[in-house]
């Protein structure tokens, strides 16, 4: 074996948690070589590790230092929930929904937002109506003909309740001219 395979050797022996006695006979060098080679290598391990260490330490570090809106917007893209993000950054309600928006805004989904914040109530029948365009293969200008449709409907809705409305007043006038005649024709008979 030349050099660097007995390096190589001293090392794999002493992974294997051989002694220095265990190892010298098999690689034929000194205990005071071994030791030095094995010292060398624990030492070259133990800085890999401290620099591991201090660069995971720096990762936190920097990942405090980050503003609030920051790491509110890791949190929303890592899958969590408003109501989530506002309990673990213990932000006020407001705030929490002012960063919801901007980041929503940040991945272009700010319109899906607005339409829930103004249709949120209403989502089950918008639904129910999805639904029944899917089911029934509607295209855009169907909708349209049918929403024209249901506002002839609510028009004539309108025009049937007004003609009601008048009829019931033309009742009215025709029992009061009724009445009038009536008792014309008793002020007559008595006169």
């Amino acid at each position: 074996m030349n050099k660097f395979e007995k390096e190589k050797r001293v090392i794999e022996l002493h992974k294997q948690g051989k002694t220095i006695r265990q190892i010298a006979p098999e690689v034929h060098m000194a205990f005071r070589d071994i030791s030095k080679k094995i010292k060398a290598y624990d030492k070259k391990i133990r800085l890999q590790q401290t620099k591991k260490e201090k660069q995971e330490n720096n990762q936190q570090t920097t990942t405090k230092k980050l503003s609030l809106s920051s790491q509110a917007f890791i949190l929303y893209r890592d899958g969590k929930k408003p109501s989530d993000v506002k309990v673990l950054l213990d932000i006020p309600f407001k705030k929490n929904m002012v960063y919801w928006a901007q980041y929503l805004k940040s991945i272009r989904m700010f319109e899906s937002f607005e339409f829930y914040k103004d249709y949120q109530y209403d989502i089950q029948v918008l639904l129910s109506i999805n639904n029944f365009i899917k089911r029934n293969n509607m295209s855009g200008k169907d909708i349209a003909s049918v929403l024209r449709t249901a506002n002839n409907v609510n028009n004539l809705n309108q025009i049937h309740s007004n003609l009601k409305a008048e009829i019931e007043g033309l009742k009215q006038m025709k029992n009061n001219y009724s009445l009038n005649q009536i008792l014309w024709e008793i002020i007559t008979y008595l006169h």
